[in-house]
């Protein structure tokens, strides 16, 4: 009998730690793909003044990343809301079992929430897009080039710390290149 009990909250433990380190690889996924945007299509050499296509489209392709990556990110928490969902519904598993996975999918909720709440006030406070994560007690906050100067980071950071616990040390304000 103990050991079906050690066995659920392993089973419990390794789901929490599953749903966890997807979360942190979304998260690294998120800050360092950008990049990929950048690197021209083709090399192809052309003579000096020979007539270019010049990319009109930054924004579109800005506004293109913050929106494939916030659909990502709601990929990635709703897979970790799924596996917690199991593990509640799933009637062998004993009550702290139950409870624990309960908790977590609040924490999960609400971290969500927070992600929204804060991606709106930025982008009605600066006009700019933006996308949030909240990852072990720390925020980042991704935004587009050319937004990130002083005054910006200040107004950002009053806007996390007036709707997280999160501390200013803890704040990360990253600028898409």
């Amino acid at each position: 009998m103990k050991s079906k009990i050690i066995g659920k909250k392993q089973l419990l433990s390794f789901s929490l730690v599953v749903a966890l380190g997807l979360s942190v690889y979304v998260n690294w996924y998120y800050t360092n793909n950008f990049n990929d945007a950048t690197t021209p299509e083709s090399t192809e050499y052309h003579n000096l003044g020979d007539a270019q296509l010049v990319n009109s489209n930054s924004v579109t392709n800005i506004s293109d990343y913050f929106t494939q990556a916030k659909i990502n990110r709601e990929k990635s928490h709703d897979e970790a809301i799924d596996n917690l969902e199991d593990i509640i519904s799933n009637n062998e598993n004993d009550k702290e079992t139950v409870t624990l996975a309960k908790n977590e999918l609040m924490k999960i909720s609400e971290m969500i929430k927070l992600e929204v709440d804060i991606e709106n006030i930025i982008k009605a406070q600066l006009s700019e897009d933006c996308l949030v994560t909240y990852n072990d007690n720390s925020i980042e906050v991704i935004m587009p080039k050319g937004t990130v100067n002083e005054s910006n980071i200040v107004k950002i950071k009053d806007i996390v710390l007036s709707k997280s616990d999160v501390s200013a040390e803890k704040i990360v304000v990253i600028e898409l290149k």
